[in-house]
């Protein structure tokens, strides 16, 4: 099988002819990426290149609260600094402005919310008066990733998330709040985003774009900072009418989700996912992977669960003992995705992650396949 049709058959659970490998966040197929790493990350990109099975990314890009008008808009004000730059960012609408702040790394690092354009109710009417408009859809970066990464993996095309894209606006914090004082609103807006995340998703199916879809941010609403009714209420009813029409396509949609998954799991069999990741085990997670196989099996893949927390600190032989556990545990059957729970975060890798990373890809490569 080539990377694409390994991927693919494990993503609909089935059994490929050797074990997909895919290095989340290791982007040897950008030259630009690669060209900006330290020369620490040399050896990791090299078995990536020489073993992985790559996942990229597509995204249509989101406008104002997936409205194409041209009556709201965002501007941008950024104060350099050292090592983190503050940006100010501006949120125009018909009933006046939002603003946000927050912090971008110049060394890489993932960026850090200050303020939040929502910050009261009164924040909530000028979102309100944003008027909608369709998005239009121009598939013709997908269709150009698709061409450039050909049989060497799949690029997965992004859907809006309508918990997330309202969640972004305000931070976890006040959406706890709310869940609990304003629920009824936090409702009514996650049905307006859902309608528009399918009048996109229906345009995207129609260009032709597929067959694998992703979605992120289910866990802004998992417990515990909320409970597994709550996730039902917010996440699982509103996506089921996603998912329904991205299968009804014959695609398939990968879920990405941190956090403990115990109380919630077959809800993502529900919701309609086809591929998880990470599925993490404790101590960051609480199901282990032979719980989970054994929940999920023939229902969902599972795209995990090597804790990024071990590859980056633990003794190398304890990852290739966990690598191996976890294929004599997840790989049977089909339906198995070996990968790290999160992408490399740091701007120098020691040298015990690059042994770390060079060890769990060359094992799963000489024992899975």
């Amino acid at each position: 099988m080539t990377s694409r049709e390994r991927l693919l058959t494990a993503y609909r659970c089935e059994q490929p002819d050797g074990l997909p490998i895919m290095i989340r966040g290791v982007r040897c197929w950008d030259e630009q990426w690669v060209a900006t790493r330290h020369p620490s990350y040399k050896p990791v990109i090299d078995v990536v290149a020489e073993y992985g099975d790559y996942q990229l990314g597509w995204g249509l890009g989101s406008g104002v609260l997936l409205s194409g008008t041209k009556e709201a808009w965002y501007s941008t004000e950024t104060v350099p600094g050292e090592d983190w730059n503050d940006v100010l960012r501006t949120l125009h609408t018909p009933a006046g402005e939002l603003t946000a702040r927050y912090k971008s790394s110049n060394r890489g690092l993932p960026g850090l919310e200050v303020e939040h354009f929502v910050k009261s109710l009164d924040d909530i009417e000028c979102i309100a008066s944003i008027p909608y408009e369709p998005l239009q859809v121009d598939a013709s970066g997908f269709f150009a990733l698709d061409e450039m990464i050909g049989d060497r993996g799949v690029v997965m095309c992004s859907i809006a998330n309508p918990l997330y894209t309202f969640a972004m606006l305000m931070g976890s914090e006040l959406l706890a709040i709310w869940s609990i004082e304003q629920r009824d609103m936090i409702n009514e807006w996650i049905a307006i985003l859902t309608e528009r995340s399918c009048d996109i998703l229906e345009q995207e199916i129609a260009a032709g774009v597929g067959p694998v879809f992703s979605m992120l941010g289910e866990e802004y609403i998992t417990p515990p900072l909320h409970s597994a009714a709550d996730f039902r209420e917010f996440c699982v009813e509103p996506e089921k009418q996603i998912t329904r029409r991205i299968h009804d396509a014959g695609c398939i949609l990968h879920t990405h989700c941190h956090g403990p998954l115990d109380g919630i799991l077959e809800d993502f069999i529900d919701l309609g996912s086809d591929v998880l990741h990470p599925v993490e085990a404790p101590p960051l997670g609480n199901v282990t992977i032979e719980d989970a196989k054994r929940r999920l099996a023939g229902h969902i893949c599972i795209e995990g669960n090597i804790q990024i927390g071990d590859i980056y600190a633990a003794p190398t032989g304890q990852i290739i003992d966990q690598v191996k556990h976890t294929i004599d545990v997840a790989a049977p059957g089909g339906g198995y995705v070996l990968a790290p729970t999160a992408s490399p975060y740091t701007e120098v890798l020691t040298d015990q992650t690059v042994k770390n990373y060079v060890a769990m890809v060359e094992t799963a490569a000489e024992y899975g396949r």
